[in-house]
């Protein structure tokens, strides 16, 4: 069965932390565990805030989201990645600060930004992220061409690179900060494929209300579970859930669904402990291939 994995990355030191506790709530009250990759820099500003929202609280998966959001290789969409030694510190440090502030382990980085097929063909970089400790990567996060959405691809090793022990564990469908326009301005992002790889789940326009946003991310969803994929894991940032509505109602509605669909949730080291365990039932890189199809486009209401 497909399992839901809910994530957010915390990037923001003044909208971030202010959704966080109501974030934290909503996931407490339904004792639905969620991961959080913290970014490096907000803790250095908000460690006491952020400690005291999710203490030593298990239900919440707590890794690093690098130290200051730099990319940790190049991007098309965005630019020349850093050095070497750069990503060193952006690991390194990134991860520290996450240990050093929650006294528990952090094997786990999120990438800024996010990479079509993450780190393939990155064996010198990849040598860096291991030596600094990574188990698990989250850096696929991007269609062709660093194109947003993302696919639905599934964790594969970093094996043909020389790492056969390092997970990645991509991110799926729509970064919300891109897919959402809560005031109406009609600004359109330069993030999709031409032509589209994926026709499905495309709204016409980006989402304004929680409902209209639900309404796309079910499309996500709802199409892991008809082709039976491991997990499935819709991007999310706090200060985006933020400008849509003060009480994070898209995250409630989510869960709403991912219940009504009777689907278990995990969080991200909780699929790396699981994969771990059996490394031959990661699923590969092959399990979900990026591919169109002819499918009506998913069109909200005009105006």
């Amino acid at each position: 069965m497909t399992n839901y994995v809910f994530h957010y990355d915390l990037e923001n030191p003044d909208r971030c932390v202010k959704a966080a506790p109501i974030l934290a709530d909503l996931h407490r009250q339904r004792g639905i565990p969620a991961t959080f990759f913290l970014l490096g820099s907000v803790l250095e500003q908000k460690a006491a805030e952020l400690k005291g929202i999710f203490g030593d609280d298990p239900l919440f998966d707590l890794q690093s989201h690098t130290w200051t959001h730099r990319r940790l290789r190049d991007n098309v969409m965005h630019g020349a990645g850093v050095g070497l030694d750069d990503l060193r510190e952006e690991i390194r440090v990134g991860r520290q600060l996450v240990e050093d502030t929650f006294q528990r382990p952090c094997a786990g980085v999120r990438s800024g930004c996010g990479f079509f097929r993450g780190f393939q063909g990155e064996p010198e970089r990849l040598g860096i992220i291991w030596e600094e400790g990574t188990r698990f990567f989250s850096s696929d996060l991007r269609g062709p061409v660093d194109s947003i959405p993302s696919g639905l691809q599934q964790a594969y090793w970093y094996d043909k690179e020389g790492f056969p022990e390092l997970l990645e564990l991509p991110g799926h469908g729509w970064h919300d900060n891109v897919l959402k326009d809560p005031a109406g301005h009609g600004q359109h992002w330069l993030c999709r494929a031409w032509p589209p790889v994926v026709p499905w789940g495309i709204p016409n326009r980006p989402t304004r209300t929680p409902e209209e946003e639900i309404v796309v991310q079910r499309v996500w969803l709802d199409r892991a579970v008809a082709q039976n994929l491991d997990y499935v894991s819709l991007v999310y940032h706090p200060h985006s859930i933020l400008s849509l509505s003060p009480d994070c109602r898209i995250m409630k509605l989510l869960m709403d669904h991912v219940e009504e669909s009777g689907l278990p949730t995990t969080t991200y080291h909780g699929l790396y402990e699981r994969y771990s365990a059996a490394p031959k039932s990661v699923p590969g890189r092959e399990a979900w291939k990026w591919g169109g199809a002819e499918e009506e486009a998913l069109r909200l209401p005009e105006g």
